[in-house]
């Protein structure tokens, strides 16, 4: 019985992120909770693995298209990793009383990201608008406040799968002079220089559900 509900469940998730392009966490670790009832941290550990995948193959694409900016995909992907290592690891060394607040902390990524989507109208004006900086001319300052900024969107990712896309692709369109393709393929390989650590440490403690 939840094979027959697995196998249609996967394609209405994967048909829903290819038709809107919103982040596979933001969809997938929801509906492994809420529909199938699994387990809070497999259901974050599953969506992790399955971002992997998916964004790989999106990676690839976008690389033959020229589109990923290495410099600023390394700044962004690599100092966020320490944050997706940490979030992933405290998923699992909380306490049961602290753990029963995360499904409330995805609902509120999600209500973020949600009323980014809503805004995208809003959002698009700002590709006309005069960016503060140019990806080959980051200054010290600027790269610090980026770091700091992936600590916390690689913890929320670490702990609810979610913000690793959608988060930092609103940095990128508010901050830097670089046409909508090559902040989209960026921002594709900056969530798989995060999502990989990630599930990694999920895999390490034995979080990841082999079995769905």
């Amino acid at each position: 019985m939840e094979l027959i509900l697995d196998i249609p469940l996967g394609f209405a998730l994967g048909f829903v992120i290819g038709l809107t392009g919103v982040g596979g966490g933001a969809i997938v670790a929801p509906a492994l909770y809420v529909i199938l009832g699994m387990n809070y941290a497999e259901a974050v550990a599953l969506s992790l693995i399955y971002s992997v995948f998916t964004k790989i193959f999106s990676v690839i694409q976008h690389l033959r298209q020229g589109t990923v900016l290495w410099k600023l995909t390394l700044l962004y992907g690599l100092s966020g990793i320490p944050g997706a290592v940490v979030g992933s690891r405290v998923l699992y060394l909380a306490g049961e009383d602290t753990r029963g607040l995360f499904p409330f902390l995805m609902s509120a990524v999600l209500g973020i990201v949600s009323l980014l989507i809503l805004l995208e109208t809003k959002i698009q004006a700002l590709f006309s608008r005069q960016k503060p900086f140019h990806p080959d001319e980051i200054g010290w300052k600027a790269g610090l406040a980026i770091a700091g900024f992936q600590q916390v969107v690689g913890m929320l990712m670490g702990l609810t799968s979610i913000g690793s896309g959608s988060l930092v692709i609103l940095s990128l369109v508010y901050l830097f002079k670089i046409s909508a393709r090559e902040i989209v393929g960026s921002n594709i390989a900056i969530a798989l220089l995060m999502v990989i650590p990630a599930s990694l440490t999920h895999f390490a403690v034995g979080g990841v559900p082999w079995r769905t």
